[in-house]
């Protein structure tokens, strides 16, 4: 049963595993102006993908809250502490709107949808519910030493963390689990990540 991992942004990141085998990894971004672009070039990009790989369940990482706060990159001269801000609301927008289209897509061609939070699938994925993005990269590449992108590692995180939920013989366990079978996913897998742009193929 294959499997779609994606972390949806203006550079998205797609994985597709097949039970023990691990297919590719990749990124890809859409060159738009507007979002109604962006959606557009996104729907047909999945629909070919749910369509060549034969895709039988997909996973989003959740989108952000709305009440998040970030680092704003700034310091508090009187406190020494961090100073926090919100994103946009256009950045919401673009995301809310990127994974409606993908759950819709998915909807309509009767393909299971997942959100799954982002502490969720670190854990499963490198054993640290707050890893960084640099050890979410690290831990694709004992998988696969081409990728480079690390919105590519975080789709591949997302799709190990949908494997194990809807086939226990891969779910999370304490001591490892996904470092017990990495060594059959490099045995049988496919070693085919690169960065690849959906819009142009």
């Amino acid at each position: 049963m294959r499997l779609l991992g994606l972390d949806l942004a203006t550079t998205t990141g797609a994985a597709v595993l097949d039970g023990e085998r691990y297919l590719w990894a990749r990124e890809f971004r859409f060159e738009d102006k507007t979002s109604g672009q962006v959606f557009r070039n996104l729907r047909e990009s999945l629909c070919r993908i749910l369509e060549q790989d034969d895709v039988a369940h997909v996973a989003v990482e959740q989108p952000l809250r709305t009440d998040v706060e970030v680092r704003s990159g700034q310091v508090d001269p009187d406190t020494g502490l961090p100073i926090m801000t919100r994103p946009a609301m256009k950045t919401f927008m673009r995301m809310y709107g990127l994974c409606a289209v993908a759950e819709e897509v998915c909807a309509a061609r009767g393909v299971p949808f997942t959100y799954v939070n982002q502490m969720t699938w670190r854990k499963a994925f490198t054993g640290n519910a707050r890893a960084t993005k640099d050890q979410a990269l690290a831990q694709a590449r004992l998988i696969d030493k081409s990728i480079i992108s690390v919105d590519a590692a975080e789709a591949l995180g997302v799709c190990w963390w949908l494997r194990g939920h809807v086939d226990p013989r891969f779910a999370f366990r304490r001591g490892g689990c996904a470092n017990r079978i990495r060594h059959r996913l490099l045995a049988h897998g496919k070693a085919s990540a690169q960065r690849f742009d959906f819009t142009r193929s």
